[in-house]
Parts: C-alpha cells; structure tokens; sequence
C-alpha cells in the first residue's frame, strides 16, 4: 500500500479501523462510548498514527508513554514507550502494512529519546502483531502473562492469554527492521512484479 503515516485526529478513522478487533481472532465487544474513551486515553497519554491512502486510514498504531501500571510488567530506572495497539483493515492485511505501523512505532519510541517499547498480545500463534514484532527485534518477556477478560461479539465473557515483547531501543537490531522493511515494501508489489 502506498500511503503516509501521520497522526490521527479523527475519532470516525481510529474507530473504523479500531472495529477489526471485534473480528477474528479477538472477537471482542466495543460501543462507541468505550471506543471514545480508548481513543482519548491514547491521545491523552501518547500518540495514535495512521496510515492513509487515499485520505482513508487502513491501519493504526498507538504508543503510550509510561509502563501500564495494572500490567505485571517491572522495568528498572528505564524511560518506557508501551505499543498499546496496533490494527490493520481487512482489506489492507497482507500488504506489509501491520509491519510498516510496528517500525513507525520503533522508530518514532526511538526518536523521542525513550530507551524501550513494549507490547501485549496473545500467545503465539493467535496474534497477527506477534510474528512481525518477532521479525523486527522484539523478544518475549520472560515469565510475564497477564490472562485478560473481554466481552465477546456473541455476548459470552472470555479470557485470553496474553504475553508481553519488548525491543530496546538504544540497542536496535538495524538488520531485522531492514529485513522487515524488505519485506514490507515487496508485499506492496502487484504479484506479476514480485
């Protein structure tokens, strides 16, 4: 996908895209009012960037500043970015897109001085940000879950599983986020090119 990222203002783009978390394989329940008040919280305490085409946003990362106090994470005396979410469109997935958003994420957690980003998401094999944070540099936490309890789209009240990565960032592996640039950029080729 050719596009640009920049911040997101609009609430109408950050729940559209937000929206593919009630699909598979989350299947979680939002209103508008819970959307509202995850999109004020990430413009409150960090920062949410999209990625437009053609004045669409196809996907979002959003970065906030500080560990999460209600996560059983422990960092030391570190200055800590937390990637809070990261969704791609339906029709965007595959593109390279879900790893140009993680490497903005990076990128941008870097340029703003912080010295380690981190993530939640579900064990392997469940999560589609799992296999491209991997890719780039982040390693799993040793030891740390959080099981987390969601409303689904059918009513029912679930627990996932969750695992948390981390990358440090004064310490970037520049090979794995050119790799995943690499790739990224060559799924955004048509298929005759490739």
């Amino acid at each position: 996908m050719e596009g640009k990222i920049k911040e997101v203002g609009s609430f109408e783009d950050f729940r559209n895209v937000y929206r593919v978390f009630s699909g598979p394989p989350y299947n979680e329940k939002y209103t508008d009012e819970e959307l509202g008040k995850i999109f004020r919280e990430y413009q409150e305490g960090g920062y949410i960037f999209g990625a437009y085409s053609d004045d669409v946003c196809a996907g979002i990362v959003a970065l906030e500043r500080g560990a999460k106090t209600e996560q059983p994470v422990k960092f030391e005396e570190e200055s800590i970015m937390y990637l809070a979410d990261v969704a791609v469109l339906d029709e965007y997935r595959n593109t390279g897109l879900g790893t140009q958003l993680m490497i903005y994420a990076v990128m941008q957690s870097s340029a703003l001085g912080y010295q380690r980003l981190y993530m939640r998401t579900l064990e392997r094999g469940k999560s589609m940000s799992y296999g491209i944070a991997y890719k780039i540099g982040f390693r799993q936490i040793p030891g740390v879950f959080q099981d987390v309890e969601r409303e689904r789209v059918n009513g029912s009240i679930e627990t996932a599983r969750n695992i948390f990565l981390d990358i440090d960032l004064r310490n970037l592996n520049r090979d794995a986020l050119k790799r995943g640039i690499q790739e990224a950029c060559a799924r955004q080729k048509p298929e005759e090119e490739r």
